[in-house]
């Protein structure tokens, strides 16, 4: 959920800033990556907090979930004041490097106003994952999606009504996961939660804190790793197509991701139930919930797919309305035909990961997702002497293998895990 809300913000910012022209849609994807390595440290930290907190209530173990509650609060406010200024100092130089310094300024201006709030930024899904880890994903999704339609609201207001433009955009994002993890935090202060937040005689405890980074680190260097591959696949779409190639490609991405939110949400509820029966020694109840939640992933990612190649032209026009942005239409509606087919790859992919994690295996997805990010580099480079649509269809292929390699290792390792342990009627 927490991605598909980082996903959601960004289409949404996207959305708005087309009305101002092609430029501000291509800064605000010049610093994507930058966007996204703030957004993953929380996303991370959250998910290792979800699965330790998942394996202990379902040992039994209540005292030791609340530590790492607590461990993880203050882990990532820290990991987020020092982030911040690192991140911000990088902005020009990555956009420079990508052959974009004319982005610099609005890209700055956008990214600036988020990492303003980059305390909140990181905490939003951190607390994300505490809550789902204890079987609560519809309070974490309430409080998430708030923060959402808040964006999705106050955008024009800052955008056109206070011409802040660019900046106006990263200021409803940052405030928009002020408010999420603001209602989080009620949550866990009014006691509303089966695993209290207590910081009050807050001692740092090193084992739990290196029990989180063993979870969370696999899934931050994985993210980060797409973020820093994700930095160079820019720099070849700009030598590919100029600077309007980031939003050629860009846009209709953030509508393929915005695809998989019912997948992903699946995969995320299936996370802490397959944590706790694997704490409770259930390992084939685990493999019962990722067989459904794949079921239910590939339906709905399969559908959309077949509504997204028949709708394509009506799906884009929020973002064509533009002086600048309308004549590029008929290329964003074949790139966003092509990108489509990246649904249910990326949705299987997703499920995978999520019951590699549960599995306390993340190097394994971290392996997956390396070989797909490298992949498609690899292929933007190979491609970029030709055009963007083609360069998505390489994106697509290495997604391919990528879910069929996640498929076979996730498959195989949950055989072992149910042949090991005593059968048990579903």
């Amino acid at each position: 959920m927490s991605i598909v809300v980082g996903q959601v913000n960004m289409l949404a910012d996207l959305a708005w800033c087309s009305g101002l022209g092609s430029e501000s849609v291509s800064a605000i994807q010049s610093v994507s990556p930058l966007y996204w390595v703030v957004f993953d440290v929380g996303l991370g930290i959250g998910l290792g907090c979800n699965v330790i907190i998942a394996h202990r209530i379902g040992f039994g173990d209540r005292a030791g979930a609340q530590r790492i509650v607590s461990q993880g609060v203050v882990l990532a406010v820290a990991i987020a004041l020092v982030l911040a200024p690192l991140v911000y100092l990088l902005i020009t130089p990555m956009v420079s490097w990508m052959g974009a310094p004319e982005l610099a300024g609005d890209a700055s201006r956008y990214l600036g106003m988020i990492l303003a709030f980059n305390v909140f930024q990181v905490l939003a899904p951190t607390l994300s994952g505490f809550l789902r880890g204890e079987g609560a994903a519809n309070k974490s999704n309430y409080a998430m999606v708030a923060g959402t339609l808040f964006n999705i609201a106050i955008d024009p207001i800052l955008i056109f009504g206070l011409d802040m433009g660019v900046a106006g955009a990263g200021l409803a994002t940052g405030l928009s996961c002020v408010v999420s993890s603001s209602v989080m935090l009620y949550m866990y202060l009014s006691r509303r939660t089966t695993v209290p937040l207590i910081l009050k005689g807050y001692r740092f405890d090193r084992k739990d804190v290196a029990e989180i980074l063993r979870l969370g680190i696999p899934k931050m260097s994985e993210m980060f790793l797409m973020d820093a591959l994700d930095a160079i696949n820019r720099a070849f779409l700009i030598a590919c197509g100029g600077v309007d190639a980031l939003a050629l490609f860009s846009v209709p991405f953030r509508l393929v991701m915005l695809v998989v939110f019912v997948p992903n949400a699946f995969a995320m509820a299936m996370t802490p139930v397959a944590s706790a029966n694997f704490g409770a020694g259930r390992p084939d109840k685990s493999a019962y919930a990722f067989r459904l939640c794949m079921k239910c992933a590939m339906v709905t990612s399969l559908t959309m797919l077949v509504a997204y190649l028949a709708l394509a032209p009506y799906l884009l026009v929020p973002f064509t309305l533009s002086e600048s942005m309308a004549p590029m239409k008929p290329a964003l509606v074949e790139i966003l035909r092509v990108e489509a087919f990246m649904a249910p790859l990326i949705s299987a992919t997703f499920v995978c990961n999520s019951m590699m994690q549960s599995m306390k295996k993340p190097l394994k997805s971290l392996g997956v997702t390396t070989l797909r990010t490298v992949l498609t580099t690899a292929l933007f480079a190979l491609l970029c002497g030709t055009t963007v649509p083609i360069m998505c269809w390489g994106m697509v292929a290495a997604g391919a293998v990528a879910a069929v390699l996640a498929l076979y290792i996730t498959g195989r390792d949950l055989r072992r895990l149910v042949d090991r342990a005593d059968p048990s009627p579903l």
